[in-house]
């Protein structure tokens, strides 16, 4: 009898221990992305089962802004963050985390934009005039080239920082003279009166990219759940090509666009498949001279303030 008890005891004790022992079920990578076509394939992906396919749990954060998104990532709320050079460099100089880009999704060729209200035609009459954009973000770069385009800087307006939402808002009631803003949100303001495109990310073609970034910590940690995650992106970007009028009404039902909106806003953009990722995966190539201008820019204008070691945001691995 006591034998008998004396391996039940150690029986349940080694289940115990064996319990105790068993690596936890892999957490979702939480992808972090705001409201912008180039971001969709994200979304398109998971409705079409992608993720699920692939073997990748993903868990989709959906944010107002792209700040919102930054700061998500600098909380440590999401594990990838969909954005522009702007916020990498921003999240990477705030929080001292290794951030590294495993991917460029898209670059800007007219979707981001600068909006004036009549009588204003020019950029050169916002002199004194107050210009809304959303600090610490592209708004920043596109804003920047526009004034200098004109020979002009910061200092000759007034820059009123808030969200998109709230700024679309006060372009409408005229609270504001203009806006540096981008699709969905453009196409909008676009049909109504008295409220005319003055600039746009055309006349810098290469310099507004944006991409999927990742803590460089989480990426060791997690790299082959990321190279899945990645691969059902990509998949989503090839249905994109065999199906774009089906595909553009799933991902323009989210950004309260119809099929012919969003293919128009998809047309103001390049969008980067796989066989486009080289060249800006690595220091020496096209990702090192974009973000090294828009570093500079940055710390010109006092969001950043230190220039970044651009070598430090790319990996090798991810480069192959």
């Amino acid at each position: 009898m006591i034998r008998t008890v004396y391996f039940i005891v150690l029986a349940t004790l080694l289940a115990v221990i064996a319990g105790c022992t068993q690596s936890e079920p892999a957490k979702p990578l939480r992808i972090g992305f705001n409201t912008w076509p180039g971001y969709e394939f994200i979304y398109l992906a998971k409705v079409k089962g992608f993720y699920e396919a692939a073997g990748v749990d993903v868990k989709l954060v959906e944010l107002n802004a792209l700040g919102d998104v930054r700061r998500a990532f600098e909380r440590g709320q999401i594990d990838i963050m969909a954005s522009t050079i702007v916020e990498v460099l921003i999240a990477a100089e705030n929080t001292g985390r290794p951030l590294k880009i495993v991917a460029v999704t898209d670059a800007s060729l007219g979707s981001d934009m600068l909006l004036a209200r009549e009588p204003i035609t020019s950029v050169s009459e916002l002199e004194g005039k107050r210009v809304g954009m959303e600090g610490g973000t592209v708004d920043v770069l596109v804003a920047g080239a526009a004034l200098r385009s004109a020979g002009m800087s910061f200092s000759d307006i007034k820059v009123v920082g808030k969200a998109q939402d709230d700024l679309v808002a006060d372009l409408k009631s005229g609270d504001i003279d203009a806006l540096e803003t981008y699709p969905p949100y453009a196409l909008d303001l676009l049909k109504t009166e008295r409220i005319n495109k003055i600039f746009d990310s055309s006349s810098i073609p290469g310099e507004i990219i944006d991409t999927l970034s990742v803590d460089g910590n989480v990426l060791e940690d997690r790299r082959h759940d990321i190279q899945l995650f990645l691969k059902a992106y990509f998949k989503a970007f090839e249905y994109f090509l065999d199906n774009p009028r089906d595909a553009g009404l799933i991902m323009g039902k989210r950004e309260g666009l119809n099929v012919e909106e969003f293919l128009e806003a998809i047309d103001g953009m390049t969008i980067f498949g796989p066989a486009d990722q080289a060249p800006y995966l690595k220091a020496d190539a096209r990702g090192g001279d974009v973000l090294k201008k828009a570093g500079e820019a940055l710390v010109g204008s006092g969001w950043l303030q230190r220039s970044p070691d651009i070598k430090a945001f790319f990996d090798a691995k991810v480069a192959q």
